[in-house]
């Protein structure tokens, strides 16, 4: 049975399983986490390393015209084609998730990525750097595809992702970079080896995940000195110990991590008021509410759009909240 095979009998073994759209959700952010990871590159010049970090720092601050205004001299220095692309997909996604211009900002992600992905490709011998960038292009296709509720697509992409991790995975370098990413898989895989056992058979040729092995992995980079490593280490723990692991304190402690060093950052401040919910702690979930939509309300740097967008997602979260507790 060749794996083209047993690609499309897993593929269609899923589809009929309708697995949770929430789930599948987690399974694809896996990879698209590593989002900055990708960027935080050994650069030719300098320069381009300030570029790129002075990029990050806006982005997580949502400072999204700041940000855009990096690209523009990204665009007049040296930096190569595959990495511009990939930092505007990011921003478009970031933009896409924080309610702006939604059909827009899925089109321009989408286009960034497939011109990323077509500039990585084209060197018949591609390094570590523009391996990790071609992973991250197709995760974040993936996760393109399951925000536009394509589950087959969103499957597809994701192997595609897989296939190149398999590349890295012996990997002599000493690098953060690939840490991160060695971090996600081998926690990611383990997981859906023992939750999803229809999964098994498609990625039966990878090295087997270890979610001790990869935590340990996500844990060194979330005290990286990297701001981009860290971050996005930092986010994903909180995704693993609120949503696959349960453990809600952990997570909290990531969360706080976050929105400290990304006070502006609101995507940061609904994970932990989420958390605050799940954890029961009403009377801090409330004083929290308040200030949060007082932020938003009082918020410079989005746009109205981006600012309902935001207070109804806290509307949804304490409505149910509320009926779960009834």
């Amino acid at each position: 049975m060749t794996k083209n095979l047993i690609l499309g009998n897993t593929i269609s073994l899923f589809i009929s399983s309708r697995l949770n759209r929430k789930i599948f959700s987690l399974i694809t952010l896996f990879m698209v986490l590593t989002v900055n990871s990708n960027f935080a590159r050994d650069v030719k010049i300098p320069d381009e390393n300030i570029l790129i970090n002075c990029f990050f720092r806006n982005l997580y601050d949502f400072s999204f015209n700041a940000a855009d205004s990096v690209i523009v001299v990204m665009h007049d220095s040296n930096m190569d084609n595959a990495t511009i692309y990939n930092i505007k997909a990011n921003l478009a996604w970031w933009k896409l998730s924080s309610g702006d211009e939604i059909e827009t900002n899925l089109k321009d992600c989408n286009l960034d990525i497939e011109e990323s992905i077509r500039s990585s490709l084209s060197s018949n011998h591609p390094d570590l750097n523009s391996l990790l960038n071609i992973i991250y292009s197709y995760s974040l296709k993936a996760r393109l595809e399951n925000y536009r509720g394509n589950t087959l697509k969103t499957l597809i992409n994701f192997y595609k992702s897989i296939t190149y991790i398999e590349k890295c995975i012996d990997n002599p370098a000493v690098d953060e970079k690939l840490n991160l990413v060695l971090g996600l898989y081998y926690y990611f895989i383990d997981y859906v080896e023992n939750k999803y056992f229809m999964l098994n058979a498609l990625f039966f040729s990878f090295p087997r995940g270890d979610k001790t092995k990869g935590l340990m992995y996500l844990e060194r980079c979330s005290i990286s000195g990297d701001d981009m490593i860290r971050t996005e280490a930092n986010y994903f723990l909180l995704k693993i110990y609120a949503y696959t692991e349960r453990d809600y304190s952990k997570a909290f402690i990531n969360a706080q991590i976050l929105t400290r060093q990304h006070p502006k950052n609101l995507v940061y401040s609904l994970e932990q008021f989420k958390l605050l919910l799940k954890m029961k702690k009403t009377q801090e979930a409330e004083v929290f509410q308040k200030e949060m939509i007082k932020e938003i309300q009082t918020a410079k740097n989005i746009n109205n759009v981006q600012k309902n967008h935001f207070i109804s997602q806290i509307g949804e979260l304490t409505k149910t909240s509320v009926e779960n507790n009834n």
